[in-house]
C-alpha cells in the first residue's frame, strides 16, 4: 500500500510538471487539499508533524488570497499582478512544490505509530532554558532600544537603516531556540512552565506588529509538545489557531492606521488572515515573470551561498541597501517598490521563489524533494533521540520563517542551534560517564 501511494504521488508530481490546469488557483487548491490529507494520515502527530505544518503554512501563504478570490468568496479586490501573464506560472510552481514535497516525505514510507514520548532530558531542559533567558534579555532590551514596543512594526525597518538593530535581531534568533531545545528536554509539568514564559514574552512582541515570527516558532513548540502530551498540543494548536485567525488582521490594522486593538477587532473579517497571508505569491509572480522573460539571468545558488556567509556573526558595519538588493526580498522588493526598498521595507518574498530564482523549476522540484526527506527524518528524531531532535526542531522554526521568506538567516540559526545543542550533549556525556565510573568503582 505505501509503494503505490508513493507511486500515486509520483505521478501527481508528474502532472503538476506537465499540465497547463496546475497554473489555475483551484486545481492547486486541489492539490493541497490531497498532499495535505495523505501527509496527515502518514503522521502519528497528523496536522501537528512537522510536514504537515510546514505543508499548510506553504499553502495559506500563497493561496490564501487568489483561492478565495477564484472561489469569489471573498470581496476583495483582485490586485494587479494577478493578472500578469507570469501569474499561470507562478501558481504551477506552487502545485509542483506540494507535490514534489509530499513526494519526498512519503519517500521513505509513514513515521512510525505508536511511538513512546520523547523522554525528559535534564541537560537539554538547563542549557535550553540558559539560552532562553539570554535570548529573552536581548529582545526586550533590544526591542527597547530599537524603539519595537513604542513605534511598531514599521517603523522598525525604517529606523534599522540608520539605527543598529542587531541587538534585537540576535535575541530573536537566540530566543526560540532556547525554548525549543528546553521544551524537547522537558518534563511535561516543566513545558507547561516554558510556554507561560513564552507566551510573557511574545505577547509584546505580536502586538507591536510581529505576527510571523511569533506564528512560527509557537508552531515548533507545539510540535514538540505533540510528542509530549498530543491531547494537550491538540487543544493549544485549536486555541492558537483562532487566535491567529482574530487577532493577526486586528494587529495588522492597529499597526496600519495607529488605532487600538479594539477598534481592530471591530473591523474583524475571518478571511482577512489568509487574504493578507496569501500575498506571498506576489514575490514569487515578480520572479517568474523576470526569470521567464529573460529579465533576470538564474542565481545558480548566489543566495544560498550568500546566507552560508552568513553563518558567522556579523560583529563589523551594517549591511548598507546595496548589499541589501543581494538578496532575494531586497531584488524583489526593488523590482516590485523603489520607495519601500530605500526606506528599509520589504515585500517578503517566498519559498518557492528562491530554488526557482536560483536553478529554474527542476531547483523547485529537487528542493522541495529533499525538504519533504529532511524533515521525514527529524520527525524521526522526535520518536528516539533527544539531542539530534533537540537541534532538528531549534531549526525547523526558521525553516517555516522561509515559507514567505529568504533564507538569508537559516543557516546562521540552524549553527547556533547546533552548537547549544552539541554543548548540551558534551557536557551529558561527561556527566554520564563520571557516573558509570562511580557506579564501576562502588560495585
Amino acid at each position: 500500500m505505501n509503494a503505490l501511494r508513493t507511486l500515486a504521488l509520483g505521478l501527481l508530481l508528474a502532472l503538476t510538471l506537465l499540465l497547463p490546469a496546475a497554473g489555475d488557483p483551484l486545481v492547486a487548491t486541489g492539490v493541497w487539499a490531497v498532499c495535505l490529507v495523505v501527509l496527515a494520515r502518514s503522521h502519528p502527530s497528523g496536522l501537528l508533524s512537522f510536514g504537515c505544518l510546514y505543508l499548510l503554512l506553504l499553502g495559506v501563504f500563497h493561496l490564501g488570497l487568489v483561492a478565495p478570490l477564484a472561489l469569489g468568496a471573498t470581496p476583495a479586490a483582485a490586485p494587479p499582478w494577478t493578472r500578469s501573464l507570469a501569474f499561470p506560472a507562478a501558481v504551477s510552481l506552487v502545485s509542483i512544490a506540494f507535490a514534489a514535497f509530499t513526494f519526498g516525505a512519503r519517500f521513505r514510507g509513514t513515521a512510525p505509530h505508536g511511538a513512546a514520548p520523547i523522554p525528559p532530558r535534564p541537560m537539554l531542559f538547563f542549557a535550553g532554558a540558559a539560552v532562553a533567558l539570554l535570548g529573552a534579555a536581548l529582545v526586550l532590551h533590544g526591542g527597547r532600544q530599537a524603539g519595537v514596543f513604542t513605534s511598531g512594526y514599521g517603523a522598525f525597518f525604517h529606523r534599522a537603516m540608520t539605527a543598529d538593530a542587531r541587538l534585537f535581531n540576535v535575541g530573536l534568533m537566540v530566543f526560540p531556540i532556547g525554548f525549543v531545545v528546553a521544551a524537547v528536554g522537558a518534563s511535561r509539568r516543566q513545558l507547561l512552565l516554558i510556554v507561560g514564559g513564552v507566551l510573557a514574552v511574545l505577547a509584546p512582541l505580536f502586538l507591536a506588529g510581529f505576527r510571523g515570527p511569533v506564528i512560527v516558532h509557537l508552531a515548533t513548540l507545539i510540535a514538540v509538545w505533540a510528542h509530549k502530551d498530543f491531547l494537550a498540543a491538540r487543544r493549544a494548536a485549536l486555541a492558537l489557531a483562532v487566535a491567529a485567525i482574530v487577532l493577526v488582521p486586528a494587529v495588522r490594522y492597529t499597526r496600519d492606521t495607529r488605532a487600538d486593538l479594539a477598534t481592530g477587532l471591530a473591523a474583524y473579517d475571518p478571511l482577512a488572515l489568509f487574504t493578507e497571508a496569501g500575498t506571498s505569491l506576489y514575490p514569487l509572480v515578480i520572479t517568474a515573470d523576470r526569470i521567464d522573460s529573460g529579465s533576470e539571468p538564474l542565481w545558480l545558488g548566489r543566495s544560498y551561498a550568500t546566507a552560508l556567509g552568513r553563518t558567522l556573526p556579523n560583529l563589523g558595519q551594517r549591511a548598507t541597501l546595496d548589499a541589501r538588493g543581494m538578496t532575494p526580498n531586497g531584488w524583489a522588493t526593488l523590482q516590485a517598490d523603489r520607495w519601500l526598498y530605500v526606506r528599509g521595507g520589504g515585500i517578503g518574498f517566498s519559498g518557492v521563489a528562491e530554488p526557482y530564482l536560483n536553478f529554474g523549476r527542476i531547483g523547485v522540484v529537487v528542493f522541495f524533494f529533499l525538504l519533504g526527506l529532511v524533515l521525514q527524518r527529524w520527525e524521526s528524531w522526535l520518536a528516539r533521540d533527544p539531542f539530534r531532535a533537540a537541534a532538528a526542531a531549534a531549526t525547523f522554526g526558521f525553516v517555516l520563517w522561509t515559507v514567505r521568506n529568504e533564507s538569508m538567516e537559516l543557516f546562521r540559526s540552524m549553527a547556533f542551534a547546533a552548537i547549544v545543542v552539541g554543548g548540551a550533549w558534551m557536557v551529558h556525556r561527561v556527566l554520564h560517564r563520571r557516573t558509570s565510573r562511580a557506579v564501576a568503582a562502588a560495585a
